[in-house]
């Protein structure tokens, strides 16, 4: 079990159903899954970081045009007016219009529930890369769209590493790095401006405003933070070790306790799961049930272990009990509550490897080696070629293997040629964390390699080492730089269909286009045209007959997600 405060607001227990779940690891063979009682609601310092990832006060922007702390804005930041979508060509009305940024304004969940091409979401937006409120060192938007954030913070073997690039370790050092840097609007040289604009919204908030009216605990930031006053709510009284006296603290404590509160919200973003961290709520949870699957590894397996066991189950299963519409529905998803024949091949293909693979024939997809089940993901970084596609369609196939990358030395030397803006370095081109421009092959994403070893972003490197160096054949030249070219962390699979488009550009809007993508890169792995191609592809072996399969497997792990 993991600490009780990060999993509580999304425990649920399979109540009628739970004695046998522990003796068969399943339900009666035919039965519907049982009904599900939720536990009591999330803790006060959930509940507090929520309002508080939903101010709209924090920016920039805000500072530059208040003219009360507690006063709407005369008019709102442009880039929160709207919404961009890629699957409607249209922007749609921005949910904070009126307002300036937040972090709900590029995470978002239930925001366009219900809206055709849009929808729930697993905080995550729309687009290929999210805009920035103010144009800054050469860019209109962020170097990548929003990451979904559920189980982002899931617990798993290996060090915690967030972003696509990894350049946090906490959720705590996201935070604060985000409210006070450029999605915020603030340039790399503002950070005690962002820092004393942040601490004056808290000591000044009078707990009339829109996130207090619609997110709960609408008392001052400065008596909620206090907790001692007797007209706090109990779903919003910290426990004394969290409170702070906004009064007498400096600034940069008010930003910790925001980081912190923000934080324990960010650990209550979990996918359904039961009391023993069992997921449920999909059909391919359903599935693996009702047929007496394991439904996770057991004591002293590793993951890759508990998935190589369940595929030799598989193979076994000789009259597997499908899911079909006795077992729900979906409330937010027009697709059948379904797992199928076809959902099964998709399944035996995604955890398959192939042996000497040397085209596509084997229907193996060797998917597991990255999104390792049941997270669906191995929360470490990979080059699946989706930098190379980008630059290449920029610049010419073949372009990405001939482009001039430096060694350690080099860039060491070079920082501000070759590597991202921070407060030390605020001229940097930051030309390899970049999209692809065509005419400007300067430019392009190598995503971890900006980030390992890079001596303005102390914090991760000790992780990063743990996982660049797991070979420590990777490490024996540039202690392994050379090897995070264009590497980006694996996103789970969960909920997929509500976290799209796909990819850190969401270039691929479709399950399919993801298939073909990884069809066509694996392609060009085998014929040693991928850079830094992963050793994950060596055991892929699929083709155009396999997509139907994977594509229907895909979506038979969607929930109904909605964030309460």
């Amino acid at each position: 079990m993991t600490n009780p405060r990060e999993r509580s607001v999304w425990l649920r227990v399979m109540a009628s159903c739970l004695a046998a779940t522990l003796v068969l690891g399943g339900c009666s063979s035919g039965a519907a899954p049982p009904p599900l009682t939720e536990v009591e609601g999330a803790p006060a310092d959930q509940n507090i970081g929520e309002r508080l990832f939903v101010e709209t006060r924090f920016a920039e922007y805000f500072a530059a045009n208040m003219t009360d702390i507690n006063a709407p804005l005369a008019v709102g930041d442009p880039v929160v007016g709207t919404v961009q979508n890629v699957y409607t060509q249209q922007p749609m009305p921005g949910p904070f219009a009126g307002e300036s940024i937040n972090c709900r304004s590029c995470h978002f969940v239930v925001e366009f529930e219900g809206v055709p091409n849009a929808g729930n979401r697993t905080y995550a937006d729309f687009t290929t890369r999210s805009p920035l409120p103010l144009p800054m060192g050469g860019f209109t938007n962020t170097p990548r769209n929003a990451m979904q954030m559920v189980n982002s913070l899931e617990p798993h073997s290996g060090p915690t590493l967030l972003h696509f690039d990894g350049q946090f370790t906490t959720p705590q050092d996201l935070v604060e790095q985000t409210l006070t840097g450029r999605n915020f609007g603030w340039g790399p040289d503002q950070y005690q401006q962002a820092l004393a604009h942040i601490g004056a919204v808290i000591r000044g908030d009078n707990g009339n405003n829109t996130p207090a009216a619609e997110y709960g605990c609408n008392l001052p930031y400065a008596t909620i933070f206090l907790g001692t006053a007797a007209n706090i709510p109990k779903d919003c009284l910290l426990p004394a070790s969290e409170r702070l006296d906004v009064s007498t603290a400096t600034d940069q404590e008010i930003l910790d306790e925001i980081a912190q509160l923000i934080a324990q919200y960010m650990y209550g973003l979990l996918f359904k799961q039961d009391e023993l961290g069992r997921y449920y709520a999909s059909p391919y949870d359903v599935f693996i049930r009702i047929n007496h699957l394991p439904q996770q590894p057991r004591a002293g397996e590793t993951d890759q272990q508990y998935d190589q066991d369940l595929y030799q189950q598989l193979l076994a299963l000789s009259n597997p009990i499908w899911v079909d519409g006795t077992y729900g529905k979906f409330k937010y998803h027009a697709q059948p509550f379904q797992f199928g024949p076809t959902e099964f091949a998709g399944l035996k293909i995604f955890l398959a490897s192939a042996s000497g693979a040397t085209d596509g024939s084997q229907h193996a997809g060797n998917c597991a080696a990255c999104h390792v089940a049941p997270n669906f993901t191995d929360f470490r970084f990979h080059n699946t070629g989706v930098s190379q596609e980008e630059y290449d369609a920029a610049n010419g196939q073949g372009a990405f293997m001939a482009l001039p990358i430096p060694n350690l030395a080099t860039r060491s030397q070079n920082y501000d040629a070759y590597l991202p803006i921070t407060a030390t370095h605020p001229n940097a081109t930051e030309r390899f964390r970049h999209q692809a421009v065509a005419g400007s092959p300067q430019y392009a994403d190598l995503g971890l390699w900006n980030v390992y070893l890079n001596p303005d972003i102390p914090n991760p490197q000790a992780n990063l080492a743990t996982v660049v160096c797991a070979n420590s054949q990777n490490c024996a030249v540039d202690q392994g730089l050379a090897t995070t070219i264009a590497q980006f962390k694996t996103p789970t699979l969960r909920d997929l269909e509500d976290s799209a488009p796909y990819f850190h550009n969401g270039s691929k809007l479709t399950f399919t286009d993801v298939v073909m993508f990884y069809i066509n890169s694996s392609q060009l792995a085998r014929q040693g045209q991928l850079r830094n191609a992963p050793p994950e592809f060596q055991g892929m072996s699929i083709s155009q007959a396999d997509v139907a399969a994977l594509t229907a497997f895909l979506a038979s792990l969607t929930e109904d997600y909605d964030d309460t």
